[in-house]
């Protein structure tokens, strides 16, 4: 009973042979580029913990698993049954493995060292290596020559693979400026172009130097001190500019120049810089105008108003914000906060994350039980990008935006006036 226990096991460590068969590995993610006499792999196994190698050579194919050790490694030599005696050597396959995996194979009187080639570039073209006359002999491999000097025995492996340089970006599609000045933006790329996912972000812009406005791009706004007035910062809506074009009919020869306006700024609606002129009138005014704004204070009850934190959003569509921000653009209104920024001494500051949404326009912001439209759960990012031209019917909104308002420095005037605590003299004497 033993003597056939012993046998059964003996039997299963054998690798698996096929004697004039085709064994696939759909496992196998590399090759090793020269199979030939003994020698050795070892490479780093790709996310699993079994990895499968095939050897064919001379007619007979050999699979098998190796398990990786602690680190990932795994390894096999090439001695006994799998060193490769055939004229010409075989074909070693691996994987799943990362890059950077090697092997190396040695000869009568010197060894050479080869890498793992991916799969994927065995297709590329290859460079005919340069024939150095009868002395060295040179055996096609699988991306690569086996060399062999035979006046010393010296032995190499040259890859022959050439590098693929690296694919030109593709062109975006969208307005094209002419070249004459003052660049208008009056044409645009719609073939042989990139396309994009229709996303679009937020831009928020808050007060700048000379009285005039810049970009938020890290989202952080003061407010004034208690008494000191209101903070304005202003939001709009772009195309995120991956890639997209308008489909309105470009105007016949001879048309009007209204027609010809309304088509330019068809080209230019949502792309920011790229208005009728690079300089004056229109610049930097072309948003997404089908848009309705709400605020939410971040961390608080689902829906929550920001107005808590002392932050409010006109939107620009209606009311009387409408007369005081061109239309689709949000004006946002920072208060002062005694709750938040208390200026007493050794009181505790909070910042305020609020979330400046953009809604598809005509969006019931205001209804009757005062709440907006739910929210999902992964809203908290600054400028997360969401469908903007067919809108998420799950998440119901273009895009958000995220702004922190922080607290500005206490004044040396509210700390707690007291008596000199370390007097001029410590040791006064009498002399």
């Amino acid at each position: 009973m033993k003597n056939y226990l012993m046998f059964a096991l003996i039997l299963c460590a054998i690798p698996a042979v096929a004697v004039g068969q085709t064994v696939s590995c759909d496992q196998c993610t590399h090759v090793a580029s020269v199979y030939m006499g003994e020698g050795g792999v070892i490479a780093m196994a790709d996310d699993t913990d079994t990895v499968t190698w095939v050897a064919t050579c001379g007619g007979v194919t050999r699979s098998d698993e190796l398990m990786a050790n602690d680190d990932g490694v795994v390894a096999a030599l090439w001695t006994g049954d799998l060193a490769c005696m055939a004229d010409g050597g075989g074909t070693f396959e691996i994987g799943p493995v990362m890059d950077g995996g090697w092997f190396w194979v040695t000869d009568d009187m010197n060894s050479a060292v080869g890498g793992l080639i991916d799969m994927d570039v065995l297709d590329n073209e290859m460079a005919d290596i340069t024939s150095a006359g009868d002395g060295i002999s040179m055996t096609m491999g699988k991306g690569a020559v086996f060399l062999k000097e035979a006046a010393s025995g010296r032995v190499g492996i040259l890859p022959n693979i050439l590098p693929e340089p690296p694919v030109a970006a593709a062109d975006v599609c969208g307005p094209r400026a002419s070249r004459s000045y003052p660049y208008p933006y009056n044409g645009q790329q719609t073939s042989s172009c990139m396309l994009g996912g229709g996303g679009t972000k937020v831009r928020l812009q808050g007060p700048g130097r000379y009285g005039g406005l810049t970009d938020l791009t890290g989202g952080m706004v003061t407010r004034n001190n208690a008494g000191g007035g209101n903070v304005t910062i202003y939001a709009d809506l772009w195309l995120d500019e991956s890639g997209s074009y308008t489909t309105a009919t470009a105007p016949a020869s001879g048309a009007s120049d209204a027609d010809i306006t309304a088509y330019n700024q068809a080209i230019q609606k949502g792309w920011a810089g790229k208005t009728a002129t690079a300089q004056g009138a229109g610049s930097g005014t072309n948003w997404l105008t089908d848009v309705a704004w709400a605020a939410v204070l971040h961390g608080a009850t689902p829906g929550a108003s920001a107005s808590t934190a002392g932050v409010t959003v006109a939107d620009a569509n209606t009311g009387a914000s409408a007369t005081a921000t061109p239309d689709a653009q949000a004006e946002i209104t920072i208060a002062p906060s005694s709750s938040y920024c208390p200026t007493r001494a050794g009181s505790r500051q909070t910042t305020a994350t609020v979330l400046i949404l953009a809604f598809p326009g005509g969006t019931d912001l205001d209804g009757a039980d005062g709440d907006l439209p739910a929210l999902p759960d992964d809203v908290g990012g600054v400028n997360q990008i969401h469908p903007a031209l067919a809108t998420d019917k799950d998440d119901g909104y273009h895009a958000v935006a995220s702004i922190t308002v922080g607290c500005p420095p206490r004044s040396s005037s509210s700390a707690n006036p007291g008596q000199e605590l370390v007097p001029e003299n410590l040791f006064p004497t009498d002399g």
